[in-house]
């Protein structure tokens, strides 16, 4: 699975995916440090990966037009690397199923919404 890791995400998130042989990037390797919140949905939307995002708000505004595939991973930076390893055979099994989807994700579980 691909994996698009916006700018507040911790880089040991796609380090971590890496080591489970997921292709995995950051906003800082496909230099799109400084790239507003659409156009890294539709970079990511483009290249086929999911959009990894700390974001609130911009995860609220994908959740409501979701186009893509979306996770946001509601927890504190430091804990995303730990969060993803835990819930990803859940998420994956989620994400290989619909297209365009919203995962929620926290260490209480996930929560999905799709088109």
């Amino acid at each position: 699975m691909r994996f698009f890791c916006d700018q507040g995400v911790d880089v040991a998130v796609a380090v971590q995916l890496r080591k489970l042989r997921h292709e995995a990037w950051t906003a800082y390797d496909a230099g799109m440090a400084d790239a507003v919140d659409d156009d890294l949905a539709v970079y990511a939307h483009k290249k086929g990966a999911v959009l990894l995002s700390h974001d609130r708000e911009f995860s609220q505004r994908r959740r409501r037009h979701i186009i893509g595939r979306h996770v946001w991973l509601h927890c504190s930076e430091m804990d995303a690397a730990d969060l993803v390893l835990n819930q990803l055979p859940d998420i994956l099994a989620v994400l290989q199923r619909h297209e365009d989807l919203f995962v929620a994700v926290s260490h209480a579980g996930h929560e999905v919404t799709w088109k």
